[in-house]
């Protein structure tokens, strides 16, 4: 397995091991969140921004089904923007729809008042 490039602003801490790297510090395990890596684990040097020697280790194997989750999730965000799209579409149909029923429903009043207008006369 490769090693992580730039992992700042692309992982998340949660602890630490126990274990000291080639510095003496305490190793930490990190989540990764880069596109390449998502929610991979691994371990790198504790040691303070510019002060970290070079360790670096996964903590799993890679997953191979996380290639076809993010498939998967692309498929389905697509999907969202579809139906979000449709539901537009809907609603400026029913914004159409209830107007036309008032205008309906205003001509049917108006022909009602003319019938019993003309039924009194």
């Amino acid at each position: 397995m490769g090693e992580s490039s730039n992992t700042t602003g692309r992982s998340n801490w949660s602890g630490g091991t126990g274990r000291t790297c080639y510095c003496g510090s305490i190793v930490r395990i990190f989540t990764s969140k880069t596109p390449t890596n998502p929610g991979r684990r691994f371990l790198r040097c504790g040691g303070t921004q510019g002060q970290r020697c070079s360790f670096f280790e996964w903590v799993d194997h890679e997953v191979a089904i996380i290639p076809e989750l993010l498939q998967r999730m692309k498929h389905v965000e697509e999907e969202n923007l579809l139906l979000s799209a449709s539901i537009l579409e809907i609603r400026e149909s029913l914004k159409s729809l209830e107007s036309n029923f008032k205008i309906i429903k205003t001509c049917a009043l108006l022909c009602a008042f003319f019938v019993l207008y003309h039924a009194f006369i």
